[in-house]
């Protein structure tokens, strides 16, 4: 199986659909998911290990419908998927995915504190 057929097989496995690019919004190449609708915008091939981490990332997001959490929570969240995901199918998780991913995370999180003790202040 190419990356490109399970990124397929898991869209068709929890009935997600795949907006690559063709809707107007920005921002595809990175991937992101609207809370209100099973798509996930992304449009890089799924055809790397890295491209395919985060394909799992945005499913995550979909699959763990965690709105509700603070944003770098889902983000971990949706982190762990991922890794699940690989694990899951026995494909080997790319350090740099791993290193990234736990950045994104405490940058999200940075940020939610700073905005909370802003917040605090005022």
């Amino acid at each position: 199986m190419t990356y490109r057929e399970i990124a397929e097989f898991e869209l068709k496995r929890y009935k997600i659909s795949w907006c690559r690019g063709l809707c107007g919004d920005e921002g595809h190449k990175r991937g992101f998911v609207n809370w209100d609708e099973p798509v996930i915008h992304f449009d890089s091939e799924v055809a790397t290990r890295s491209t395919l981490h985060g394909f799992f990332h945005e499913i995550g997001h979909v699959v763990l419908d965690h709105k509700k959490q603070r944003s770098y929570i889902r983000e971990a969240q949706a982190e762990k998927f991922a890794n699940e995901k690989f694990r899951e199918y026995g494909i080997a998780i790319p350090r740099k995915c791993v290193q990234l991913g736990k950045q994104y995370v405490a940058r999200k999180k940075r940020h939610g504190d700073n905005a909370i003790e802003a917040k605090k202040g005022k």
